[in-house]
């Protein structure tokens, strides 16, 4: 493969961060309100839905689905209207939910900080009522509802006096250092990576203590942008360790994961640096086409880290 290690890391890690995006608030510029909503919607086929709002007012939708040891998982991610009447947003042609919030009980409300000015903070259930329609790609869900249960976080902006700030390259007494995690031993896991050449799909597989109880875990996800929407799509699986055979002298590899992946591949480091990689993997996608990690379109390595837990 031409990237280094280093390359190869870098563009895993953006894949799951946009696969697994951190939690945040939402917050209106005009009046600097945070306001968090988090609904939990009814899903068809054995799915489950959990929407819920970032500080720009991004939405996320999130729908998965965890059997017999694999998960099945798609995050949309579109902009959206957020404020302390409800929520608007719509999924392209996909669908939309434009509700009004109708608080029932009050969880938590935090007074404004000693010596700061603003209006108290607040916790919120309710019921989000109005147009909740949500058809996924393919038919594989869907989302109708008149009313849904969820609830709503607002923090007005509190004005407070500056303190002094932190060294941010001054040890804090009491509190130990982060340290890397150290790696497994060569002959005890291996990563294997296969990612496009354009980034928007990737392949992976991971095991760890494979002569000691280990197990193996892979991976595919395609990425996409289209009706100001991010969608990404993953499916993941665990399998015993011997699904994944290496040997890293010679630098090759064989995959054989379990369902509901189906296929197998095999991987060799050849003269001069080139790579072999051979694949009939294919990897189910909610929505999409299964993902099949081969071609030249592809860039695949082999190193001797567990990177995907």
């Amino acid at each position: 493969m031409a990237s280094s290690s280093c390359h190869v890391r870098a563009a895993v890690l953006a894949v799951l961060l946009t696969i697994f995006p951190a939690g945040a608030s939402g917050a209106s510029p005009e009046s600097e309100t945070v306001i968090r909503v988090e609904l939990n919607l009814p899903a068809s086929n054995g799915l489950h839905a959990h929407l819920e709002t970032s500080e720009d007012e991004d939405v996320t939708l999130l729908i998965w689905r965890r059997e017999h040891g694999a998960t099945e998982r798609v995050i949309y991610e579109v902009p959206g209207e957020v404020d302390e009447a409800g929520l608007r947003v719509r999924f392209g042609r996909l669908g939309s939910i434009d509700a009004a919030f109708t608080p029932t009980v009050t969880l938590d409300e935090t007074e404004v900080s000693p010596g700061c000015t603003g209006a108290p903070r607040t916790l919120q259930e309710g019921v989000f009522t109005g147009t909740i329609a949500f058809a996924g790609e393919r038919g594989y869900v869907r989302i109708e509802a008149p009313q849904v249960e969820g609830s709503m976080s607002v923090f007005p902006h509190w004005q407070c006096p500056k303190e002094d700030g932190l060294n941010p390259f001054e040890p804090i007494p009491g509190v130990s250092q982060l340290s890397a995690r150290p790696v497994g031993r060569e002959r005890e896991s291996a990563s294997l990576v296969a990612i496009s050449r354009d980034f928007s799909r990737f392949f992976g597989a991971s095991v760890h203590h494979r002569h000691s109880g280990g197990r193996s875990i892979f991976f595919g996800t395609q990425y996409e942008r289209r009706e100001r929407m991010e969608i990404a799509r993953t499916t993941s699986t665990l399998g015993p360790a011997s699904a994944f055979d290496y040997d890293h002298e010679a630098g090759s590899a064989t995959l054989d994961p379990p369902p509901p992946l189906k296929g197998h591949a095999a991987f060799r480091t050849a003269d001069r640096g080139r790579t072999l990689w051979r694949s009939t993997i294919r990897v189910p996608l909610l929505g999409a086409a299964p993902l099949m990690p081969t071609g030249s379109g592809f860039g695949v390595g082999l190193y001797p880290e567990y990177q995907f837990d």
